[in-house]
């Protein structure tokens, strides 16, 4: 199922054929991605990236995580999703990544705010989570831009390659949301 984000930006639920381009929009990114993302080390190969698509997949037709990817005038420029569903709770938790190439152009906004739709409509979630790098002020926007309360701070929650970073946790209910 695509899902039409505005006039440029479509989300497509990963599958194996986004295997070559998301590689190779990782390895191209691979210096950006890695100042706040803890998994490039484990994404060397083409093949470990079907392999996360894979896993992704499994995770989709179990209900317990939904992964896109973010296509751009045709062209794959990141990845988004619900990293995290829990059922019985109601709960989801959304990640992201754009090539820099994408960034500054309001297209994770605009693709996170589609997934706010679809999480509180049909998945049925009562609270999304987003949680990034304390110090990671470009992610930490769009939360706040899409209206999501600043919870607290989860304190060395993240290994990232050589340290332990802080985690900003940010939290949107289904009561507070205005689509």
């Amino acid at each position: 199922m695509e899902v039409r984000v505005d006039a440029n930006v479509t989300l497509h639920p990963l599958n194996q054929g986004f295997a070559n381009d998301l590689f190779t929009l990782t390895n191209s990114n691979r210096n950006f991605l890695r100042e706040w993302l803890p998994w490039l080390d484990q994404v060397l190969t083409v093949d470990d990236t079907r392999h996360f698509i894979e896993t992704a997949e499994k995770m989709a037709a179990t209900g317990d995580a939904h992964s896109f990817a973010i296509v751009h005038l045709g062209t794959v420029c990141g990845v988004t999703g619900f990293n995290n569903i829990n059922q019985p709770h109601h709960t989801g938790s959304i990640g992201y990544w754009l090539a820099q190439t994408h960034t500054g152009q309001g297209i994770a906004t605009s693709a996170v705010r589609q997934l706010l739709n679809i999480g509180f409509t049909e998945y049925t979630l009562n609270r999304i989570e987003i949680r990034c790098a304390l110090n990671n002020r470009r992610s930490r926007a769009l939360p706040e831009r899409l209206g999501f309360v600043y919870e607290g701070t989860l304190r060395q929650a993240e290994w990232l390659y050589d340290r332990f970073v802080d985690q900003a946790l940010y939290a949107l209910l289904k009561s507070d949301y205005r689509p």
